[in-house]
């Protein structure tokens, strides 16, 4: 491919550390075969200032949506475990006005469940052990905002509803699951996995998130997202941290197995294009976003079949699956602080400029 770091856009990167966008990131991507990966500017300023490398592991956020949740359903329905029609009522004992859910409208936010709830407020008051039983009950216990399928309406709810749902099903934990299911694809487990500080990985290695006022520390090396660390780490809406390389490595394996060329064990065109394909005129795929209402972060060029996800701290992918496409953009944009959010108009800006750099205009359609 054309060298993507021409230097308008090694200067807009740069823009974005001097301006404090972000820190620092790591920018990977993925064209006609070819890959291509970036670190740049700062992992993190705090307790001290320590350069990003190529293998610096962020916080996901809601990127474990798409990559862990999402991955782990294809599996299971594909060996035949679940179907996309299976209602809320095969899984729980559900209340009337939420019997009728199914998990396809779980995955492509269509439930009529509210976008989010402080759950961990009470849920730090409760024995760790009681946590993940007490979260569905009160989810369960939620009145609708709308009614299933009149409306797209983004929601952590339905999410942590198919992490229980993957638990219930495959018998496992969601990340021992996740890190199964990587290893039948031949990937390492250790490039995408939740509770990174469980598993070994040097802390040194991951971006810090936030300065919590609430848990008295900056972030680092745990989830950010608070009801994901109420629930220890591992949930289906947020927990999972991985490296800019894992991320783009994953996407390539679902984009060939998309277009047929490199399907493995569960992981075929079929399931794939099931899960891509629906409501190609709509704001979601299953468990993926497209560039349309909402999901502006994908800029002017992305066609309306491309897919992707934002997270909250900051990374993202888009992937054009027709022109073979994909940029993952791993930053801390909340180090050390939220506020304010500069990178929602960076990240469009940025990938209408590849567009332009890599001569890719034409796929627009």
């Amino acid at each position: 491919m054309p060298n993507p770091l021409s230097p308008p856009v090694k200067e807009m990167l740069a823009r974005g550390v001097r301006e404090r966008v972000f820190p620092g990131g790591v920018l990977a991507l993925f064209q006609d075969g070819e890959f291509y990966l970036e670190a740049f500017g700062w992992q993190e300023y705090l307790p001290r200032p320590c350069r990003t490398e190529m293998d610096t592991y962020y916080d996901l956020a809601s990127l474990t949506k798409p990559l862990a949740t999402t991955l782990c359903l294809m599996r299971l329905v594909a060996e035949g475990k679940i179907a996309l029609d299976d209602t809320l009522a095969r899984f729980f004992l559900v209340p009337h006005w939420l019997a009728p859910i199914t998990l396809a409208q779980l995955l492509s936010h269509q439930a009529g469940l509210v976008p989010h709830r402080p759950y961990f407020a009470r849920l730090i008051t409760y024995p760790f052990e009681a946590r993940k039983k007490l979260i569905i009950t009160w989810i369960l216990k939620e009145p609708l905002a709308y009614p299933p399928g009149l409306k797209t309406r983004y929601s952590d709810l339905g999410f942590i509803l198919l992490g229980e749902i993957i638990r219930q099903v495959s018998g496992q934990e969601l990340d021992t699951y996740f890190a199964e299911t990587l290893r039948l694809l031949g990937s390492n487990p250790k490039d995408l996995l939740f509770t990174p500080k469980k598993h070994s990985l040097p802390v040194d290695k991951i971006a810090a998130t936030e300065f919590c006022p609430w848990r008295g520390k900056l972030i680092k090396g745990e989830v950010h997202d608070e009801n994901a660390w109420v629930l220890g780490g591992v949930a289906g809406h947020a927990g999972l941290f991985g490296h800019a390389q894992g991320v783009l490595t994953l996407l390539i394996k679902l984009l060939l197995a998309y277009h047929g060329e490199e399907e493995k064990g569960f992981l075929t065109r079929e399931v794939v294009r099931t899960f891509w394909d629906w409501g190609q005129e709509g704001d979601r795929a299953l468990g993926f976003d497209r560039p349309s209402g909402e999901s502006s972060s994908a800029g002017r060029f992305f066609s309306k079949k491309a897919l992707g996800h934002l997270g909250f701290t900051g990374p993202s992918f888009w992937l054009e699956p027709e022109k073979r496409f994909i940029v993952v953009l791993l930053t801390n944009r909340v180090h050390p602080s939220r506020e304010p959010n500069k990178l929602k108009a960076f990240r469009p800006a940025l990938h209408d400029l590849l567009f332009k750099e890599l001569g890719l205009l034409a796929v627009k359609n």
